[in-house]
């Protein structure tokens, strides 16, 4: 069964004030009369339409009004996002719509991240713009920029670190460590080996000057 009822109030997916709707009995008698969410259509409240109606636009005024302020707020406004960044000012992931909603609630203005039209997420720094669905007639622009949390030259430091890396000679595939020191031993070996070879002539030369 259904029953007519008048809006009070606006009701989501429903109506707004002084709207008539049907709906289901049950879901009439059970929420919408008890709250004071609407009144049974009858022609007496019927009657009350209009004032219903003034009231609506009253309040639909005084909600564009505030949405329109709050426009020209925004478009005053340019929020800083600081992001992690690797080498050449890289983002490590992305800014999205939830990023802005989030710097908007920092100064005060809260906003559904689902308002804010972003086509698709920034994976750079820099400046840009991006409108806000405020109110069906109302549309914001706010700017925003994108900037590194990293400290000053610390990214210039990043890179050049990674530059030396890349210039140090690298050992070659499948060389051990123990190879590498046995190839140092057999090239001290002969050094050593020099030196005794060295000595046993200096004997050899003083027992002939002796002999003499």
């Amino acid at each position: 069964m259904t029953t007519d009822v008048i809006l009070l109030q606006p009701v989501k997916n429903l109506g707004a004030e002084g709207d008539k709707v049907t709906v289901a009995s049950g879901y009439a008698r059970n929420f919408l009369l008890p709250q004071r969410l609407a009144t049974l259509a009858t022609r007496s409240n019927i009657k009350q339409l209009e004032t219903l109606k003034a009231r609506r636009a009253a309040r639909e005024a005084e909600e564009l009004k505030a949405q329109q302020e709050l426009a020209d707020k925004i478009a005053k406004l340019t929020i800083s996002i600081a992001v992690a960044t690797g080498p050449g000012g890289k983002l490590f992931g992305a800014v999205t719509s939830s990023h802005i909603a989030e710097a908007l609630a920092k100064e005060g203005i809260q906003v559904d991240h689902h308002q804010i039209e972003m086509k698709q997420p920034h994976h750079a720094l820099g400046t840009f713009d991006v409108d806000i669905r405020l109110h069906p007639q109302v549309t914001a622009n706010l700017k925003f920029s994108i900037v590194s949390k990293t400290a000053p030259g610390m990214e210039e430091a990043v890179v050049k670190e990674e530059k030396a890396k890349a210039k140090r000679p690298r050992p070659e595939r499948g060389k051990s460590k123990h190879a590498e020191a046995g190839a140092q031993a057999k090239e001290a070996k002969p050094g050593a080996e020099g030196k005794a070879a060295k000595a046993r002539s200096d004997e050899k030369k003083s027992e002939k000057r002796k002999e003499r």
